[in-house]
């Protein structure tokens, strides 16, 4: 499956411009923690281009201490028709000596590369060699699964490794990683996510501890497909923060796929996906199902907020009626109780008067 080639507003924003937040460090002894770095602007998908031009620029910075030089090389050209990523985008990043621990953001950021680039046919554990000591390779290779898409290759492109956390013995590196992922010669997508790579300390040096967080997980093309297709349908409206829990695969591919359908029948409006929902089931110790990326709470049906149409055969209750009836929800909560069952698939309450609670099968 091909994503389409236009990129609209909504995709821009998303991804528009990376705010690097660098910590200071004050001792190695002290703990510090960061805000996570927002997405780079990004195209998505990337198409590929017939041709080849390379620009190359770069600028030197002089300190008290130790001069520093950066360079930048960007290429576009055309990608071959073969197994492997084109050799002319591998490039390292090379982080400054005058960052914060330079040591541990250069293993974070070979990490990041090594994890988002490789061939159809590699061999994982062998691509990752190296980069963690053998004991760690297996969980390297383990924690790269998410990263990975059968019959395709893929490009990995550092942005920049940014600290998270920092103690004596282990660090957080926050990297933020541009995946371009392709067969033959296309280019299928392109994904800025970021990298949150755990670090601990050994014997001689920094080594490889854990992927924390993979930057959001989508198990087939076709469910990244769909979720920038229902992050960017002009007839669902939902709040920013909803859109970027579905672009970063936070959101189940079923609860998009309900949520596609459901604007088949009509337009509507969503308060909150996963992003802004208390963690749990309010004054409980129960997982929320919003959490878990498997419910949404529509507050409006059409042209009518919920509130504001509560009579008998409304529109909102008949599209309470065809949720209760989809085989891919499992629970309905709105102004209707529709089967009066102890098993709560649908239920009302006070809460559920203003809003449409709907929630998927894992």
């Amino acid at each position: 499956m091909r994503v389409a080639t236009t990129v609209v507003a909504v995709a821009a924003m998303l991804f528009g411009g990376y705010i690097a937040i660098q910590t200071k460090l004050v001792g190695a002894s002290r703990a510090e923690a960061s805000e996570p770095v927002v997405s780079d602007q990004v195209d998505l998908p990337v198409a590929a281009q017939v041709g080849s031009s390379t620009t190359t620029s770069s600028s030197t910075t002089t300190s008290t201490s130790t001069p520093t030089t950066t360079s930048t090389t960007t290429t576009s050209m055309a990608l071959p028709a073969q197994s492997q990523p084109p050799q002319s985008y591998e490039v390292r990043y090379l982080v400054s000596g005058t960052e914060a621990e330079p040591e541990a953001k250069q293993l974070a950021a070979d990490i990041a590369h090594a994890l988002t680039t490789y061939g159809v046919t590699d061999d994982h554990l062998e691509r990752l060699d190296g980069l963690a000591s053998r004991s760690g390779l297996d969980l390297l290779a383990a924690a790269s699964q998410p990263l990975i898409f059968a019959e395709s290759w893929s490009l990995g492109e550092v942005i920049y490794p940014q600290m998270g956390g920092l103690t004596n013995e282990r660090a957080s590196v926050m990297v933020v990683t541009r995946q371009t992922v392709g067969s033959g010669g296309e280019v299928d997508f392109s994904v800025v996510r970021t990298l949150d790579i755990r670090l601990i300390r050994g014997e001689s040096g920094w080594e490889f501890d854990a992927l924390s967080s993979a930057g959001g997980t989508f198990d087939r093309l076709e469910d990244l497909a769909l979720a920038h297709d229902v992050a960017r349908d002009t007839r669902i409206q939902m709040p920013d923060s909803a859109r970027v829990d579905i672009v970063a695969g936070l959101v189940s591919p079923v609860l998009l796929r309900v949520m596609s359908e459901l604007a088949d029948q009509t337009p509507y409006s969503v308060t909150v996906l996963a992003t802004g929902h208390p963690y749990n089931v309010f004054e409980t110790d129960r997982r929320s199902e919003h959490t878990v990326g498997r419910a949404v709470d529509i507050d409006r049906i059409g042209a009518h907020r919920v509130i504001d149409d509560r009579s008998p055969d409304s529109a909102t209750q008949a599209v309470v009626e065809w949720l209760y009836n989809h085989p891919d929800v499992r629970q309905v909560g709105s102004p209707w109780n529709l089967d009066g069952a102890e098993s709560r698939r649908s239920f009302t309450d006070a809460v559920h008067q203003d809003h449409i609670h709907l929630a998927v099968n894992p």
